[in-house]
């Protein structure tokens, strides 16, 4: 592997400076919200319980995703690592840097959020099967750098069940651009498509996908078309080096079924297109010379082309192009896969079939005039601006002809929208309404106007070639995929993955909303997006999933588990989401954390701590009552227990858990009831809570009645989380002898909210690179947050701090960091205090160093 002998201390200036950008930015993408959160008014937006409103609008027409999330204009860009440019099998973590490069193509010339999804697996149904999966998160696929013959399975199955686009980059892109170079030079030299005769170099994914294309097309129809591979000239009757892609090419072409070398191929032809996967010459002036005059030499392998243009002219060549910018006529699929998606989104298309792709082409030759059009410029330049908007405009054309699309878009409306994000830096958003008629209307209508609430975005802008060759094109792009195949961890220098966390649900079990599936649950996780974002730092993206198979969401999780830096499981119903999270976190060595679980516990524990000091009780001698038997209350049982608690029951529906009880009882239940309610206690809540200290509720609306309060010890801690409607309201419950209330809402006091511990327990465990996130880490969360409101402050009405206070988000961080090391699960020990110092200077500044 090229990779094996990458050797740092031998490159150029130019690509050193290639790769500090990388270093220095976290990557050369991330992920940023669409509002900022300036008051306690958008957030109420944005997330709780705003957020609910585009949730319940999905859930009754799940084609509204695309109008209220994200999902309507972001594609996967997925590979497994199996092609990485020159390098063969390099991996996907080598893999990521060259797709976070494609994403940031994505967002400049077109305004798509791409993001990258690295497969950390081979095998084709697993392949198929995830990315059938990732549907509910993306409005379309861009499949790339998979090898021949797998891609053409892989593409045509997703094509097939799919009800979005999926394009394979390496197939669909290179024969658009090739077929608009072809054209025009064709057109140059005076001969006609059909009659040209001409030789493929490569028969992999670009090489049988342009054989196809031509032949749809007519090119050679008149003259021919062979294909050559290393071992000479397909043809239906070879043996060796042929599998069931190669075979169905050759019933198709060469008809006459000519044998030989490529040398003995060229004789006679009238173009050369070299696709291959050669790393450097291998035609040569003489085997042009072969070729009828006025010859066309396409060498498009890169960062080497298979000739130089030099060699490819003194041979006899007319007209040459290359996949380089440093040569003339570069043929580059940058110029086509942006505006293809645009159009295919604009359309809300469900497909994007051959009539997509030809009018694609058709649109990147007219961008060539007559008046223009000379040996030297075949194809517009790549910093054309005009290309993206003219390919969208014709795609969208063709969708809506076609009958693949959603949308009767006006194409020239996709075009002057494409041209109004390319000149003024955003798309034209409706203008917002003077009034609303409530918060509900008008969560709604936000998530609406900016389609979502997160989008990708570029750290290092494209905004002249010289930027655009150093980052984001061969051979540059080489670069980062060779070190970090030469070694591995160094792709948290040099990607994205070092600050990224996916925020992974399957809709089971969404705010107090319940099982309304992924894509219902999409605003809720690109909120949570939001929040990591605003308080940590951390950039964060949805993977909204359709399955709520256990082994299936695991699968799926280790698939994609490459590209990100750490997992953050969302909404997911008990007692499942214990199985995934335990599994998850055996398998993988990054950061899982399920916030239902943790958050919730890290913040209860926070809060009951400062309230027990009001109160002048200690922790090891309470008696806790927990309502509600889910994932939260379960683990906020083994988190107090942790903490010191030694009396503590839960109850749910069907009373008091205790050990050997049979009814309405799982797995979890079952594993939780052999470490509480050691006294056996029976009964239903009103019995359990009688004499208890603490009542916490994690259950449903007004379970709690003021004489359940009534019946608790002195000076009863009561927290009534559930959301929006609280067990207990909060004047009920102090008019009922409750010293301190908290909720889960932020119109009361002591709003117990998720918020303020996930960030900073990202932010600590990402930057220290935590293989985990240990107890002991969310035990110093917890403390840390407990800490922030000292004894001058404390009082029944502020037992824990306010999610706009931004002092609490460093302190976490610096305290999770801090116990990761001593807890030897840190693989970069830094100094806790700078991390803590980092966030605040995000905080304020609005960078992260």
């Amino acid at each position: 592997m090229v990779g094996d002998r990458f050797d740092p201390a031998q490159l150029d200036p130019e690509s050193r400076k290639a790769l500090d950008y990388r270093r220095k930015h976290r990557g050369v993408i991330g992920i940023r919200p669409k509002v900022p959160l300036v008051d306690a008014s958008v957030l109420s937006l944005v997330y709780t319980p705003g957020v609910a409103e585009p949730c319940r609008a999905i859930a009754e027409n799940p084609a509204d995703s695309f109008r209220y999330t994200c999902r309507g204009n972001t594609v996967a860009v997925v590979t497994d690592g199996s092609r990485v440019l020159q390098m063969g099998r390099a991996g996907p973590l080598a893999a990521l840097p060259n797709l976070e490069g494609k994403s940031a193509l994505f967002k400049t010339f077109a305004g798509v959020d791409a993001f990258p999804i690295c497969l950390n697996t081979l095998d084709e149904n697993q392949i198929i099967n995830t990315v059938m999966r990732l549907a509910p998160t993306f409005g379309g696929i861009c499949l790339m750098d998979i090898t021949s013959p797998r891609c053409f399975l892989v593409e045509q199955c997703l094509s097939r069940a799919m009800n979005i686009p999926v394009f394979h980059d390496d197939q669909h892109a290179t024969a658009i651009e090739v077929y608009a170079g072809l054209k025009n030079a064709a057109r140059l030299i005076g001969k006609r498509l059909e009659d040209l005769a001409v030789v493929i170099l490569g028969a992999g994914a670009a090489g049988l996908a342009l054989a196809d294309f031509f032949l749809r097309t007519g090119v050679g129809q008149k003259g021919e078309i062979l294909l050559c591979d290393s071992r000479g000239l397909l043809h239906k009757y070879r043996l060796s080096g042929m599998n069931w892609a190669k075979f169905a090419m050759a019933k198709q072409t060469n008809l006459k079924s000519k044998r030989g070398s490529l040398a003995e191929a060229l004789a006679r032809a009238d173009v050369v297109i070299g696709v291959s996967a050669s790393q450097g010459a291998i035609l040569d002036a003489e085997m042009v010379s072969r070729m009828n005059r006025d010859a066309i030499v396409f060498a498009l392998s890169v960062p080497d082309p298979e000739i130089l243009p030099a060699a490819a002219k003194a041979g006899g060549a007319r007209i040459v192009a290359t996949g380089r910018g440093d040569y003339p006529n570069e043929i580059n699929t940058a110029m086509v896969f942006p505006g293809v998606f645009r159009g295919a989104l604009d359309a809300a298309a469900r497909a994007i079939n051959f009539e997509m792709c030809l009018a694609a082409a058709e649109a990147l030759a007219d961008l060539v005039s007559e008046d223009e059009l000379n040996e030297d410029h075949i194809v517009p330049n790549i910093f054309d601006f005009r290309i993206a908007p003219a390919l969208a405009a014709a795609v969208a054309r063709a969708a809506v002809h076609s009958g693949v699309a959603r949308i009767p878009v006006d194409p020239e409306e996709v075009r002057a929208r494409l041209e109004h994000f390319i000149y003024e830096g955003e798309f034209p958003t409706p203008p917002k309404a003077k009034k609303y008629a409530d918060l509900k209307s008008e969560a709604l209508a936000l998530h609406e106007r900016y389609q979502g609430m997160i989008e990708v975005c570029v750290k290092v802008p494209i905004r002249d070639p010289y930027m655009l060759k150093l980052l984001y094109l061969p051979p540059m792009t080489a670069l980062p995929a060779r070190e970090i195949a030469a070694n591995p961890d160094r792709v948290y220098d040099l990607t994205c993955k070092n600050n990224l966390v996916a925020v992974v649900s399957d809709g089971s079990a969404v705010l107090g909303l319940g099982n309304i599936g992924p894509r219902a649950g999409l605003p809720v996780m690109e909120g949570k997006c939001v929040l990591f974002h605003t308080f940590g730092g951390v950039e964060a993206f949805p993977i909204c999933i359709a399955t709520q198979d256990v082994d299936e969401i695991v699968e799926l999780v280790q698939a994609i588990a490459p590209g990100f830096g750490g997992i953050n499981l969302e909404d997911i119903s008990a007692p499942r989401c214990f199985a995934v999270e335990e599994r998850l976190k055996q398998s993988l060595d990054i950061p899982v954390f399920h916030d239902d679980q943790h958050g919730t516990a890290v913040v209860v524990l926070a809060g009951l701590l400062n309230a027990l000091k009001l109160v002048g009780k200690e922790i090891g001698r309470i008696q806790v009552v927990i309502n509600g038997a889910g994932a939260a209350a379960v683990a906020v049982a083994k988190i107090l227990l942790q903490a010191g608690v030694r009396e503590l029951v839960l109850c749910d529906t069907r009373g008091a858990i205790y050990a050997g009880r049979e009814e309405g009882m799982n797995w979890a239940k079952e594993k939780i009831a052999k470490v509480t309610n050691l006294k056996g206690i029976r009964g239903n809540l009103k019995q359990a809570v009688q004499g208890a200290d603490v009542l916490l509720g994690l259950s449903v609306a007004e379970a709690f009645t003021p004489e359940m309060i009534q019946s608790m010890a002195r000076d009863p801690v009561v927290f009534a989380l559930a959301n929006p409607v609280p067990e207990i309201m909060p004047e009920a419950a102090k008019a009922a002898g409750a010293r301190v209330v908290a909720t889960g809402r932020s119109d009361f006091e002591n709003q117990i909210n998720n918020c303020l511990g996930f960030p900073g327990i990202f932010r600590g465990a990402l930057d220290v690179r935590a293989t985990a996130i240990t107890d002991e880490m969310k035990l110093a969360a917890a403390q840390a947050l407990a800490e922030l409101v000292g004894e001058p402050e404390l009082k029944a009405g502020r037992i824990i701090p306010a999610t706009l206070n931004l002092k609490v988000y460093p302190r976490v961080a610096a305290a999770v960091a801090r116990a990761a090391i001593q807890n030897q699960v840190a693989r970069k020990p830094i100094d806790p205090e700078g991390i803590a110092q980092c966030l605040a200077d995000f905080l304020y500044e609005g960078k992260l160093a």
